[in-house]
């Protein structure tokens, strides 16, 4: 029987690896039993040579894609296995690795189609061809760095959208309401997520959308931990430096800061209490412009109490702080309404906007659509 005759066929071909593994062992079987030592060389280099090195190609072009892609890790071994045998063997398995890893990833990149699952399904890529090369090719460092390769190869033949994606990603897994992981598994997840960042070459896309994330989880309180947090910095930190991640760390400072003045505040305001301040409780987020996101500014018509508790906030910042100049930004304020129902109390979380449409309906039941624009400018 010779290697011609068979089908090619993924499972013929796997069927043939086994006839050559079972065909060596025979060989080395006779050579123990009844035939001369010294023909032991010639005699398993001409089985290797008639059944494996002249049919390399033939076995890694009609098995190899699928093998890996059903992630057959014994016949992988034994394919491995017999490669070193042979010249030229790992050579060739691995530039055919590669290849496969190269056109795979590409249909998980390219496709507009898929780019809600992309990141999970590059992570879930990376890990089976991980164990592929540790179980199956004994973590060849040829291999390893094959397998970078591919990676960095075909993750960056869609430009930014992989680097925005894997921002996207971050976010959602690190935003509160995020149940899925313990903090140990998040642990792990990032450190993945970080191999797949050293791959992408659009690092400050993903800068850009990592840090209005990041703003948004900071200002409205919806990290799910900010050890996680700050651990996810200081690997980007260690990636890419302090100039990379100065920014994210000022808007840490930022907000620890801002609870420091917010008890200051609130001190100072329980001095001045009296009957004309409202009850209403400020929480002021004291951000330095060149740490966060550019925002647009828009000028809102704010109700009377909420200037009143801002001229306040003014006085006893500046009061402190001689010299610095405050910009309110609206589009960035979130509240919490106390609202009265037939149902009872319910509080609403909503934003400024939201707030400030809600509180016409103190005044009446209905309202115009330009009535609510001219209320709220």
């Amino acid at each position: 029987s010779t290697w011609c005759k068979y089908s090619g066929t993924s499972m013929s071909c796997m069927s043939r690896l086994h006839h050559v593994d079972k065909r060596l062992n025979e060989e080395k079987e006779r050579l123990l039993h009844y035939l001369d030592t010294s023909t032991k060389w010639s005699l398993i280099h001409t089985v290797e040579k008639q059944l494996l090195s002249e049919h390399l190609t033939t076995v890694l072009q009609k098995g190899l894609d699928n093998l890996l892609e059903e992630n057959r890790v014994d016949e992988l071994a034994l394919l491995y296995s017999l490669f070193t045998r042979v010249k030229k063997g790992l050579q060739e398995l691995c530039a055919n690795f590669n290849t496969y890893i190269k056109k795979k990833g590409r249909t998980i990149v390219i496709d507009p189609e898929k780019d809600k699952t992309m990141v999970q399904e590059l992570l879930d890529f990376k890990d089976k061809m991980d164990n592929v090369v540790c179980t199956c090719f004994q973590k060849n460092d040829k291999f390893g760095n094959s397998l970078k390769e591919a990676f960095e190869h075909f993750v960056n033949q869609r430009a930014n959208k992989p680097a925005e994606l894997i921002a996207k990603f971050v976010d959602c897994k690190l935003r509160a309401g995020n149940k899925e992981a313990t903090e140990e598994e998040l642990e792990k997840l990032l450190d993945k997520i970080m191999v797949l960042f050293r791959f992408i070459h659009g690092k400050d896309v993903f800068e850009a959308f990592y840090k209005k994330d990041l703003a948004k989880r900071l200002l409205v309180g919806k990290s799910a931990s900010v050890d996680a947090e700050k651990s996810m910095l200081s690997k980007l930190k260690q990636e890419c430096g302090g100039g990379f991640t100065s920014k994210l760390e000022g808007m840490f400072k930022d907000m620890e800061l801002s609870k420091d003045i917010n008890v200051a505040f609130k001190q100072y305001m329980s001095n001045l209490r009296s009957s004309s301040v409202s009850n209403i409780e400020l929480t002021v987020s004291i951000l330095t412009m060149g740490y966060w996101p550019t925002y647009p500014l828009m000028e809102v018509t704010l109700p009377a109490e909420m200037v009143q508790y801002q001229d306040h906030f003014n006085k006893f910042y500046l009061g402190k702080h001689n010299g610095r100049k405050l910009q309110w930004q609206p589009t960035l304020g979130h509240c919490v309404l106390r609202a009265e129902f037939t149902q009872g109390r319910k509080e609403l979380q909503v934003s400024l906007f939201q707030a400030l449409v809600l509180l016409l309906f103190n005044y009446s039941d209905e309202t115009s659509l330009e009535d609510i624009k001219a209320g709220t400018n």
